[in-house]
């Protein structure tokens, strides 16, 4: 069966998806977006899923929802549905597979490339990192990246997670800064960083052209990788169409 549709499993109802629908919609996909805080997609309808990022830490149990999306990540792995996590997603996605997750020994800011010490991977970035917790690949699964401070990209048959964020772009960064200034940690983040925030958002938005392409071609090998043609289509003639399913389904 030829991929037509995706789901991104948002977090947050505020959330953004950054530069993934683009990419996907010029590889021949539709992207769809739900919110854990909703009801969640029967897994038998799923083509392909991607779990995307969260403030919150993917070994909190006290989260009210995570214990839901654990159960159902579960459900969607076991029917061979592709999924591709990106960094809270691939922290859960290694715990669903065995593997662990846990605060880092240190943040993980900025810009940087990614050790791949196989020809089974090759998108060394650079990416952008902004994490303070990482994965321990699961057991069974390839390491296919990583940088000194932490694992970047694991792949088990056709689950796959990056730790870093390929989707990033400019107003998805301004929801994280947003989102901090709401708790007391993060505004106490944003006084011990200094100008750090507007740096790293100038340089988001000057390496949009290669950051974006630098997705296109990871998504198209994720998808090579699945047995899966690519339908790519001109930039300038496909038109978006994104099902924010998270502001019109009610949270349960």
């Amino acid at each position: 069966m030829t991929i037509r549709r995706a789901v991104a499993l948002i977090h947050a109802k505020t959330d953004l998806v950054g530069s993934l629908p683009d990419a996907l919609l010029e590889l021949g996909i539709t992207l769809d977006v739900v919110c854990i805080e909703g009801a969640l997609p029967d897994p038998e309808t799923l083509e392909l899923l991607f779990v995307m990022g969260s403030i919150d830490a993917a070994y909190d149990d006290s989260l009210p929802w995570l214990q839901k999306e654990i159960t159902w990540l579960r459900q969607v792995i076991d029917r061979g549905v592709p999924v591709l996590g990106i960094c809270f997603g691939s922290q859960l996605l290694a715990r669903v597979l065995g593997g662990g997750v846990a605060r880092n020994h240190t943040p993980e800011i900025g810009w940087c490339h990614i050790e791949t010490p196989t020809d089974d991977w090759v998108h060394a970035g650079p990416w952008l990192n902004f994490h303070f917790d990482a994965f321990t690949a699961p057991p069974t699964a390839a390491l296919l990246g990583r940088t000194e401070l932490a694992q970047q990209v694991f792949r088990q048959e056709r689950v796959m997670g990056v730790q870093f964020h390929p989707e990033i772009t400019p107003a998805m960064f301004d929801t994280w800064t947003a989102s901090w200034r709401q708790t007391e940690e993060g505004r106490s983040f944003l006084q011990e960083v200094g100008d750090l925030p507007e740096r790293l958002r100038r340089e988001i938005e000057l390496r949009q052209p290669e950051n974006r392409a630098n997705l296109k071609r990871m998504l198209q090998d994720f998808l090579h990788s699945l047995g899966e043609p690519c339908v790519v289509t001109e930039r300038g003639n496909a038109q978006l169409s994104v099902k924010q399913q998270a502001d019109t389904r009610e949270a349960k």
